[in-house]
């Protein structure tokens, strides 16, 4: 029997995270991110100019797509909202009472199962780190939800959090290997999702064919991510020997590498732990439609768990495809619209009121996690 660790035991450090074989990842300075000389010489001077070539050309098209995306979304929101009422949503939002209690903390198991994602996949954390990962994941979790397009602000924080318990490069493993694990989790409850949809729910052949075209779409996104590292592998090096430009697709061919070696890694030396956080990742997109449950109940137009849970799934799928319209506003709604009516069978009734709790609860956990984050940066501030 192999030693304690086993043949992944020489890929672990002195503070217990896991290291590449010294092959894998080449010096810093012996494999630059873009191929460029020495400060102030003809060669850097040339890389610089290149680096920065028509930068500002592409600003204004952005900018353009940004505001025609957000007047979209907007317009949308504004157009549900008036068919439905504004006088009808703010009855429903002053008829809310006490149940305003159980809404607010419906979100709660889910920082706790985002938390308890992240700390499995963090090895080097004692159990009694446990209880301080849900105001971590509440931190976090409101970081990500202040990005308007893409959800990224939680990802820096994440590995700043980390950093109170455990080493720099522990904690930047530990946001990379969740992010994964994230990842993974979300498509395979996408594909789970569907397959419980066309099982359980009756839908028209026109959604039943899109519902097989997620699942496939999701599949193939798996086996992308997993092979693309190892696809056109050495090219970058020729490239850079070449002296030509290292361009996007090689950078990223490189970091995919770089972590999912760092995944297979730890899957292999914590198999228990890399596919427990990859379950509970899973069930945590179902336990988040709890917030829809309470929200219906709140409305007195209760629905089933399932359905609700559901809902959330397909609210989940429809913000990461439609993440270029800010905060998903009015996108949302609308999805949520047809997914009740033509697929969960719930009809109309109470749905845009729902949908704009469930907004109200995510802007109170943003304003939360700030709140706990401010707290913290004051409280290093008198401690030193």
């Amino acid at each position: 029997m192999a030693p304690h660790g086993g043949q992944f035991s020489h890929h672990l450090d002195h503070h217990g995270c896991l290291r590449p074989p010294l092959r894998s990842l080449p010096h810093p300075g012996r494999y630059p991110l873009s191929h460029r000389g020495p400060p102030g010489s003809s060669r850097g001077a040339k890389a610089e100019r290149r680096e920065t070539r028509g930068r500002p050309g592409r600003e204004g098209p952005r900018l353009i797509w940004k505001i025609l995306f957000s007047l979209l979304g907007l317009g949308s929101f504004v157009f549900i909202l008036n068919e439905y009422g504004f006088a009808k949503v703010a009855a429903d939002l002053a008829s809310l009472g006490w149940w305003v209690i159980p809404l607010a903390a419906s979100f709660l198991p889910v920082a706790f199962l985002y938390g308890l994602a992240w700390f499995l996949v963090t090895p080097s954390l004692p159990l009694s780190r446990l209880p301080g990962m849900l105001k971590l994941s509440v931190i976090s979790l409101g970081w990500n939800n202040l990005s308007p397009f893409m959800k990224v602000l939680g990802e820096p924080v994440r590995v700043l959090l980390m950093e109170d318990w455990i080493p720099r490069k522990a904690a930047l493993e530990s946001a990379i290997l969740y992010n994964l694990v994230h990842i993974l989790g979300t498509l395979l409850a996408f594909i789970l999702a569907g397959v419980i949809i066309l099982a359980a729910y009756p839908v028209s052949d026109t959604i039943h064919y899109a519902f097989l075209g997620v699942m496939a779409a999701a599949t193939a996104l798996l086996l992308i991510i997993y092979y693309l590292p190892f696809l056109t592998r050495g090219k970058r090096r020729q490239r850079r020997q070449r002296g030509g430009k290292i361009g996007f697709m090689p950078k990223a061919r490189y970091w995919l590498r770089w972590s999912f070696s760092r995944m297979r890694l730890f899957s292999r030396r914590y198999p228990a732990r890399f596919w427990s956080a990859v379950g509970v990742e899973i069930v945590v997109r179902f336990v988040e439609g709890l917030t829809f449950y309470v929200a219906f109940r709140a409305l007195g137009a209760p629905i089933s768990a399932l359905a609700a849970s559901l809902l959330d799934v397909g609210r989940a799928l429809l913000d990461n495809a439609l993440f270029f319209i800010p905060y998903q506003v009015g996108s949302r709604e609308a999805g949520i619209l047809l997914l009740s009516e033509h697929v969960l069978g719930i009809g109309k009734n109470a749905v845009v009121s729902s949908s704009v709790f469930y907004r109200l609860v995510e802007i109170f956990y943003m304003a939360l996690g700030y709140a706990l984050w401010t707290h913290r940066a004051s409280s290093r501030k008198v401690s030193t």
